[in-house]
């Protein structure tokens, strides 16, 4: 671990807090920050108890695969997610990050063209529960179209939020 000045500890994640369960290595520098009393950042399933390795388990082509789609789907979700509401957190920034890092180690193990086919499935899917019209925006909207759409969404949350206080 690592201590700055303003008593702020980032976490170098290579094991679980008993050191008897491994985290992955795609974990790695992951784990929850300290700053004072406060954790931020901790996502049980990269650094806590559902990101440990299962050691002896061997997962399948087709369950790589699947794995590819849930981690491209958590992609989506968060930069869609962004998108539309214009803000993130560290938590989500951390489960970016691993879900980046989990599908470069299966393209390792499984090859680029498995791993595009099941991304575009992913965002397939998940197109088809978001209103198509901010979708795409999202995907094929210029820069000006986003940030207008954007605006939109920013003003009706506005409108909302003035409603639900009177």
């Amino acid at each position: 671990m690592s201590q700055e000045n303003n008593n702020t500890e980032i976490s170098v994640t290579r094991s679980t807090a008993d050191g008897t369960k491994r985290l992955s290595e795609d974990a790695r520098d992951l784990g929850p920050m300290q700053a004072g009393p406060f954790v931020i950042g901790r996502v049980d399933e990269i650094v806590g108890e559902g990101g440990v390795e299962v050691p002896g388990y061997v997962v399948t082509k087709y369950e790589l695969i699947q794995i590819v789609k849930h981690w491209t789907a958590e992609i989506i979700d968060l930069d869609f997610s962004y998108f539309l509401n214009g803000c993130t957190g560290s938590s989500e920034w951390r489960t970016r990050d691993y879900a980046n890092r989990r599908l470069n180690t299966i393209v390792k193990a499984i090859g680029e063209e498995e791993v595009t086919k099941a991304v575009r499935h992913a965002e397939q899917a998940f197109a088809k529960g978001v209103d198509p019209q901010a979708w795409k925006i999202f995907t094929e909207g210029s820069k000006e179209e986003q940030e207008d759409f954007q605006q939109e969404v920013q003003e009706k949350l506005a409108r909302d939020t003035q409603q639900g206080r009177k």
